[in-house]
């Protein structure tokens, strides 16, 4: 949930093309000049310091959110219903603390969406129009009439801003996020100190029922702001004085750990590629928890999820993770009842520890954040979106690519990266095959890669799926695929995500598959 305030901090990306006429000769300067005249009438500057209170509402839930803005200093507070986040800008580095306490500071993709979103709040977006290009007048949802700019200032994503061709306004933000456009509407625009503010924003991904709207109440342009709103946030961990390990069992092409909540034990999946924890439906009703408004599933598919439930935490080999709030979903129908799971850990096991998986022995490790000595080679990842994604290549093609130990497979390819690239392989309709996951079931097709390099580390012959879904985790517009257990198993794999690295260690069963039968369809 990443809540947008037009000039606060906001996250934005790429968006779709106008179709411009032929008689629209008009330059982005000329339309950037339009929505200043209409934005600061008297050519008012947006005020330097300000605070902004309102309310939030969707997916069935109902909070509050609270701004402020002084110079290089932003802060967001959101509450929406159990779920909470809040994120601080600090210059140039930027901060988000998810439900769970965890605290990311962005370097990837979110960092370069904020880069964008500077520009665009700030004068610089007039001053500077070589980074705004017109793409021409368009209608977009509910027959509005705009004038479309694309906006790629350096270091940054891109993102299009469309300005109402009548009053000038800004009057959406579009932008990719995962497997489609993600937009965000602005509407009934107030002066503040002579400058314009819009006081209603809806997000959405596309699937309305999930569309969330903020709502302004409050702007104070005058009170100074206490220093204490921008101090550092504290990221939650566990609370252990040294490395614990637990046992793992390997099932269904898995890894599970047992867990302790409220007293009752349970087997819980261990899942790099699910941004939360997640508990099936039956388990939920045993620990008496009830479902809170509603969430989207972003698995194999897009699917509603049955809501969201206050949990504080989890045992764990005897020390507490913080979990703060853990979605509800059926996993039985969402795996189509192949392998029974009652619950997942995601991303809140992995950003409040040091996490490292010994396949080969059926061991994981937690230490305390900054714990150092862990073996192997290097790698940097990008966990801006609660997931470990790195750089990797197939077939000589680089790419970026989620390491998922939730997903039993060797690789996992995706068609919008195989169309970006074609020639890196070939299509095989005679290995269609069905593939399920949490969200439910999509097509694939089975193959084979050559090789895949990940640093220095080759894997040859790597069973693959390619996935042909057009919607869900599977059809991410920003990976090429994901690196799945499979591979992950030949390793010692650390995962540092505090510290937004991972390490791989040759484990005792390594092998990299230069042996295998080749196998063509």
């Amino acid at each position: 949930m990443h809540m947008m305030m037009l000039f606060a901090l906001t996250l934005a990306g790429i968006s779709a093309v106008a179709d411009a006429s032929p008689n629209d000769q008009r330059t982005a300067s000329q339309v950037l000049q339009l929505y200043h005249h209409a934005i600061a009438p008297m050519n008012a500057s947006p005020p330097e310091t300000w605070q902004a209170r309102g309310t939030l509402s969707g997916a069935n839930l109902v909070g509050t959110f609270a701004s402020w803005h002084e110079g290089e200093r932003d802060r967001l507070d959101q509450e929406l219903g159990v779920r909470r986040e809040q994120t601080l800008r600090l210059g140039d580095r930027v901060y988000i603390q998810n439900s769970s306490g965890n605290v990311i500071e962005l370097r990837g993709i979110l960092l370069r969406r904020s880069h964008t979103q500077d520009f665009i709040s700030s004068n610089d977006l007039f001053r500077e129009p070589q980074y705004s290009q017109y793409l021409g007048r368009t209608t977009i949802e509910g027959g509005r009439d705009v004038l479309q700019v694309r906006v790629n200032p350096p270091d940054s994503e891109t993102e299009t801003i469309d300005i109402d061709a009548q009053t000038h306004l800004l009057d959406r933000l579009e932008y990719v996020d995962g497997d489609g456009i993600f937009t965000i509407d602005f509407s009934d625009y107030r002066p503040v100190n002579g400058f314009l503010f819009a006081y209603k924003e809806v997000q959405s991904d596309g699937d309305h029922p999930y569309d969330v709207t903020q709502t302004v109440s409050q702007i104070d342009a005058r009170s100074a702001i206490p220093a204490q709103v921008f101090a550092p946030l504290r990221p939650a961990s566990i609370k252990a004085a040294g490395p614990i390990t637990v046992p793992l069992t390997q099932r269904n092409g898995g890894l599970y750990t047992d867990v302790t909540i409220f007293g009752r034990r349970f087997s819980f999946l261990i899942d790099s590629g699910a941004q939360g924890v997640v508990l099936d439906a039956k388990v939920a009703a045993q620990l008496l928890l009830t479902p809170q408004g509603s969430f989207e599933a972003r698995g194999a598919t897009r699917s509603g999820g049955i809501g969201v439930a206050p949990l504080d935490h989890i045992m764990l080999g005897g020390t507490a993770l913080p979990v703060g709030v853990a979605s509800i979903l059926d996993l039985n129908a969402s795996t189509a009842g192949r392998f029974p799971i009652e619950g997942i850990l995601g991303f809140p096991l992995f950003g409040a520890s040091v996490v490292t998986l010994d396949a080969a022995h059926a061991t994981m490790t937690l230490s305390p954040p900054g714990t150092r000595g862990a073996r192997g080679e290097p790698f940097e990842v990008d966990v801006d979106r609660e997931l470990p994604e790195i750089t990797a290549s197939v077939n000589g093609v680089q790419g970026r690519f989620l390491l998922d130990t939730g997903n039993g497979n060797e690789l996992l390819l995706f068609h919008n990266f195989l169309d970006q690239h074609s020639g890196v392989l070939a299509f095989s309709p005679a290995g269609s095959v069905g593939s399920y996951g949490v969200g439910g079931g999509t097509n694939a097709y089975a193959t084979e890669v050559d090789e895949l390099d990940i640093g220095s580390y080759r894997f040859f012959h790597a069973n693959t799926n390619v996935m042909l879904s057009n919607q869900g985790a599977f059809a991410d517009r920003f990976d090429a695929g994901n690196i799945g257990l499979g591979v992950l198993k030949n390793f010692v794999v650390t995962f540092d995500l505090p510290n937004r690295m991972v390490y791989l260690a040759p484990g005792a069963n390594f092998d990299d598959g230069r042996g295998r039968r080749v196998f063509r369809q």
